[in-house]
């Protein structure tokens, strides 16, 4: 009878395992071919992260008075090392003249933060960001190059933090930014290692009326980076751009449009089978409608969405008929599918692949509108 470890699902299952440091898969590479194939493999990388998934803590975003406005709370044990002061922006002046300037969140990754403003200089306005490692207590300050057109006629701008190891969280990162201006969407990206942005990609946005606005929430999926896109007829959209190939579309995503109409939250997600894409309709009572992304029969991923099942999340968290005013989608995180719900019994975050929840706050954090935002670390606690 072979050894579990002459059997590659076994020594999956056992590599599965190792501690989430940040030398534990490049050493595990490193004992033969055999164990770099399964390491480096990118479905045992989705599951290794999906394994010791569990976020550190908690941004919470929300807009008052004009302001938005963002905190962070610990949900999980940080131990000694980490004080929950290295979550406190660092103080960095994001131009002249601007001592209190008040910094936009955009997002978190594999450790990092991004955030954005926008500051009046030589050419008039133009934009930082920042990107920001709260845990190993390092930021990066990059300044926004006047020809990437965020001007006046720029309706949104969204953006994405990446490392370019996800099981490195010190090493090299990208930041992928996305607006769209003048009925053209156009992506460009950042690289740490050449410490400058490339060339700037566009496609053309068709739209009927009104404004088109690129949606916050984004999933990464391989090499390729997916916003929702509104205000293109009645018909949703979506963005892909490829980090690899540079290559920014918009795609139909050809679900009837009552399926959406009355929504109460529209949510990208990788719920597919084998991590694929996958798009989640919210409704007033808590249903979680699942579409999934299929291939058609050439391969293509783009022809057909099918409904795979529905979410009743009421009945999962047992809530009591009525106080409809006190249930709400606090957002969701599509690379994890991690979903955060604001009841009358507190805030919970739920894991949609295993359907398993927790409740991490007693009340509802906010007195106004806000979203959650989960900050994942692969550094175990004591090992910053």
């Amino acid at each position: 009878m072979p050894s579990p470890i002459d059997v590659d699902d076994l020594l999956a299952e056992i590599l599965l395992r190792l501690a989430p440091l940040p030398s534990s898969l490049p050493r595990a590479s490193l004992v033969c071919a055999r164990w770099r194939r399964i390491v480096t493999d990118p479905d045992f990388l989705r599951r290794f992260r999906a394994h010791h998934w569990k976020p550190l803590g908690v941004f919470l975003t929300s807009s008052q008075s004009g302001r938005r406005d963002f905190s962070f709370s610990f949900v999980s044990d940080p131990g000694d090392s980490i004080r929950h002061e290295r979550f406190s922006v660092p103080p960095v002046r994001a131009g002249a003249g601007d001592d209190d300037y008040t910094w936009v969140f955009l997002g978190c990754r594999h450790g990092r933060v991004l955030l954005i403003n926008r500051i009046r200089d030589g050419y008039g306005y133009g934009r930082r960001m920042l990107v920001w490692n709260p845990v190993a207590a390092e930021h990066h300050l990059l300044h926004v190059p006047h020809f990437l057109d965020l001007g006046r006629h720029c309706s949104s701008v969204q953006g994405a933090v990446i490392c370019a190891s996800s099981h490195n969280h010190k090493g090299p990162f990208k930041v992928a930014l996305v607006w769209n201006a003048d009925n053209r969407a156009h992506a460009c990206v950042y690289s740490s290692e050449t410490g400058d942005w490339g060339d700037v990609v566009s496609t053309r946005v068709r739209r009927e009326s009104g404004f088109i606005v690129i949606g916050f929430w984004n999933v990464l999926l391989g090499n390729s980076l997916y916003w929702l896109l509104f205000g293109i007829g009645r018909q949703l959209h979506m963005v892909e751009f490829d980090l690899g190939s540079q290559n920014l579309a918009v795609i139909q995503v050809p679900l009837p449009p009552d399926v959406y109409a009355n929504h109460r939250g529209l949510y990208l997600t990788t719920l597919a089978n084998g991590g694929g894409l996958s798009l989640i309709v919210m409704s007033a009572n808590l249903e979680a409608q699942l579409w999934e992304r299929t291939p058609d029969c050439d391969g293509a991923a783009t022809a057909r969405w099918m409904l795979r099942r529905t979410i009743e999340l009421d009945k999962l968290l047992s809530l009591r008929p009525g106080f409809p005013e006190c249930r709400r989608i606090l957002g969701v995180e599509g690379d994890h599918n991690v979903m955060f719900v604001s009841t009358y019994r507190g805030a919970f975050m739920v894991h949609l692949e295993s359907m398993q929840f927790e409740k991490i706050f007693e009340t509802n954090p906010f007195s106004d509108g806000g979203t959650i935002h989960p900050f994942t670390t692969l550094y175990a606690p004591g090992t910053c």
